[in-house]
């Protein structure tokens, strides 16, 4: 029996995920090992078990699970109790506390079953591409109903039709996405650095193959999302839930995991540019995709302000005339490009 598949199973179930089919097989499972029914009880039980709120740090819900675990294993290992061959104690606290903590969403997983990094990309020729120039942001709507908003500067490919277990895109850029649930089908976005599972609805990607910086965040449902690390090594699972997000480094491969407010995250959707504390060389990045006007800096240390800015539907030239009055600098505007000075 391949504990991996139970363990998956379980995962599946608690979380809401399985089909039918995958019900089907764990109901089959359970009754032809005894030993897995025990198990699967456990399971079940710590799931129901009330937890801190969810979020995408895993630590304090963890050892809360870890303590009730722990109390309930004590008791059932107790000279009193019936002698009845077990795995070991802390062998059984740390599948359960894994399935948990994967099963919950909140946090990173240690499953590989989801890691299809080794996919290979069918022949362009077999994809609808959609690509969208510095400036320019369109709504894409899928042949499954899903729905993708693909930003400026934003490449995407698909299948006219999805065919097979899965729907699978490829993205470099920033979209959002709003999935048709199909549980028999997840829905898969492929990155130059990673990968994206979905486990929900909506979500919002952003994952330029020229910015050393991935960020996933979920608005509703949940998704997992998958680094790639360097030489294809396999990579532990991020599960996300609404208002979390995930920022991967890949030359560091660096994973952080953090609260996020969803609504700034997909803001860009609706003609918005939110700004809080970034730095001024990032939003000249976004100002540049958004307006396709090349900005430059002829002093290093204005990079580095930091600012803070609300706007929608604005001219580039009244979103520099604010910042301008929040942080000291001055800039002048020609036909070829923007020149920003102390």
């Amino acid at each position: 029996m391949n504990e991996n598949r139970f363990l998956l199973l379980m995962t599946r179930k608690l979380s809401g995920e399985a089909t039918p089919e995958e019900l089907t097989e764990l109901a089959a499972l359970l009754t032809t090992d005894t030993a897995l029914q025990s198990e699967a009880d456990l399971y079940a039980r710590y799931w129901e078990q009330p937890l801190p709120a969810q979020n995408a740090h895993t630590e304090p819900a963890l050892q809360k699970v870890l303590s009730l675990i722990n109390q309930d294993m004590a008791i059932e290992e107790s000279p009193l109790a019936a002698p009845v061959k077990r795995m070991p104690v802390w062998k059984r606290i740390s599948r359960i506390a894994a399935v948990l903590v994967v099963a919950a969403g909140v946090g990173m997983g240690a499953y590989l079953l989801l890691n299809d990094q080794s996919a290979t990309k069918p022949d362009a020729a077999n994809l609808v591409q959609k690509q969208n120039s510095k400036g320019v942001k369109s709504t894409i709507v899928l042949a499954d109903g899903s729905k993708i908003w693909l930003n400026a500067d934003s490449k995407v490919q698909y299948p006219a039709l999805f065919t097979g277990h899965t729907r699978e895109v490829y993205l470099n850029g920033e979209a959002f996405f709003d999935i048709a649930k199909n549980p028999e089908k997840p829905f898969i976005i492929h990155l130059s650095k990673g990968t994206v599972r979905v486990l929900g609805t909506s979500f919002n990607i952003k994952a330029y193959d020229n910015q050393p910086v991935v960020e996933t965040s979920v608005a509703t449902g949940r998704v997992a999302f998958i680094p790639r690390l360097k030489n294809n090594q396999p990579a532990d699972t991020v599960f996300l839930s609404p208002n979390n997000k995930v920022v991967y480094r890949p030359e560091e491969e660096k994973i952080i995991t953090a609260a996020t407010v969803s609504a700034d995250d997909k803001a860009w959707t609706e003609g918005k540019m939110i700004f809080r504390g970034n730095t001024f060389e990032d939003i000249a990045i976004e100002l540049e995709r958004n307006f396709g006007k090349k900005i430059v800096f002829n002093n290093e240390e204005v990079k580095s302000y930091r600012l803070t800015g609300s706007f929608q539907n604005n001219t580039l030239a009244e979103i520099l005339d604010y910042l301008s009055k929040t942080k000291t600098f001055s800039y002048t505007i020609s036909d070829e490009a923007i020149v920003i000075s102390r």
